[in-house]
C-alpha cells in the first residue's frame, strides 16, 4: 500500500466501550499505519463517546478524524464519512466489528486484484469468540435474518446486492462520488439503508465480490427479547425500502395467525423466559425463532404504516 489509500468509516452511537475495542483492533493491522485513516462519525452519542475517541486520537498509531453530528441514524453518519474521505478506497465497518489483523490488507489486496472502479468487496462477519454464543445467536447467522453468509459459502462474485453489508464492505471512492453513492437518510435505523444503496449501485453496474478472508468479529451479544425490538425497526425500514424499490421489495403483511395469540408487544413474559433458557441453559427454540421474529417484523410494518413510530412505543 502506497500513500493514504484506505479510509475506514465508522458510524457510532452510544457504544463507547465497544467502539474502543473496534479502534484498538484497527490499530493492530498488518498493513502500514501510514497507509490508512479512520473516520469516526459520532451520531449524537450521550455516553461519553467523544471523550473516549479524543483520548485515543492522542495515542493512535494511525490518523483518526472525528465528526460529531445530531442523531439521525447510520445512513446520515456514513454520508459524513463519504464526504470527508480523501483516500482511494472507502471501507465501511460497524462500531461493533472487531477487525482481524489482516482485514484491511485483505480489502486492499482484492481492490488491487480487481481494479475496476465498479468492484465492491464484502468481507466475512461472524460472532466474536470473546462473547457467549447462544442457540439463538447461532440461528441468527445460520438461517436467521442477520447476515446470510451461509448462502454465499465459497462464492466470489455475488449476483444479489442484498449482501451489501456495511458491517464490513469496501468500495472505490471514485465510483461512489461519480454515481451519487450516498445513503438515503430517510432510514432512521440500522436496517435496510445499506441494501437500498446496494440495489441502486447494482443497477448502474456495481460488481459485488465476497472475500471470506477479510474477517470481522461481531461483538454484539443479543437475545431473542432484544432482537424482537430490532425487528420492529426492521419492519419500519422495510416500508421505506419498499417505497423506494417497489419492484424488488414488498411491505405486505400476512393474515393474523396463531402466533399473534401467543406473543404480543411489548416484551411478553414467554419471550423473556425463552431468552433466559436460551442463554443460561442453552435450550434451543429453533422452530419458534423465525415465527416470532417474523411476527415482530410485521408488527413493525403495521406500526410504520400507521405512523405509530412517531409517537414512540
Amino acid at each position: 500500500m502506497k500513500g493514504l489509500s484506505l479510509i475506514v468509516v465508522i458510524p457510532t452511537y452510544n457504544r463507547k466501550y465497544i467502539l474502543e475495542k473496534c479502534l484498538n483492533a484497527l490499530f493492530n493491522q498488518t498493513c502500514s499505519k501510514s497507509d490508512y485513516e479512520i473516520i469516526v462519525i459520532d451520531d449524537g452519542s450521550t455516553d461519553g463517546t467523544k471523550e473516549v475517541v479524543a483520548s485515543m486520537i492522542n495515542s493512535s498509531p494511525c490518523k483518526i478524524r472525528y465528526f460529531e453530528k445530531k442523531h439521525k441514524g447510520p445512513a446520515a453518519a456514513r454520508n459524513v464519512g463519504i464526504k470527508n474521505a480523501e483516500g482511494e478506497i472507502i471501507l465501511f465497518i460497524g462500531d461493533d466489528i472487531i477487525a482481524t489483523p489482516t482485514l484491511l490488507e485483505e480489502h486492499y489486496k482484492w481492490h488491487r486484484q480487481y481494479p475496476d472502479d465498479n468492484v465492491a468487496i464484502v468481507g466475512f462477519v461472524t460472532w466474536s469468540p470473546e462473547i457467549k454464543i447462544t442457540p439463538f445467536m447461532k440461528w441468527l447467522e445460520n438461517g436467521g435474518p442477520q447476515f446470510h453468509f451461509w448462502q454465499i459459502k465459497d462464492k466470489i462474485e455475488i449476483d444479489e446486492p442484498k449482501y451489501f453489508y456495511t458491517a464490513n464492505l469496501s468500495l472505490k471512492r471514485k465510483f461512489l462520488l461519480e454515481n451519487n453513492g450516498f445513503f438515503v437518510e430517510d432510514f432512521p435505523y440500522a436496517a435496510c439503508e445499506d441494501i437500498e444503496l446496494g440495489y441502486r449501485l447494482k443497477k448502474i453496474g456495481m460488481i459485488l465480490k465476497f472475500n471470506k478472508n477479510a474477517t470481522g468479529y461481531h461483538f454484539h451479544p443479543i437475545n431473542l427479547n432484544k432482537y424482537c425490538r430490532r425487528m420492529l425497526y426492521a419492519g419500519s425500514s422495510l416500508v421505506i425500502l419498499s417505497n423506494k424499490l417497489p419492484e424488488s421489495f414488498s411491505a405486505d403483511t400476512p393474515k393474523t395467525s396463531l402466533i399473534k395469540k401467543i406473543v404480543k408487544y411489548p416484551y411478553p413474559i414467554i419471550i423473556k423466559l425463552m431468552s433466559f433458557l436460551d442463554y443460561y441453559l442453552g435450550i434451543s427454540f429453533y422452530s419458534w425463532y423465525g415465527k416470532i421474529t417474523d411476527y415482530y417484523k410485521y408488527e413493525g410494518i403495521k406500526r410504520a404504516k400507521t405512523n405509530i413510530f412517531e409517537r414512540g412505543f
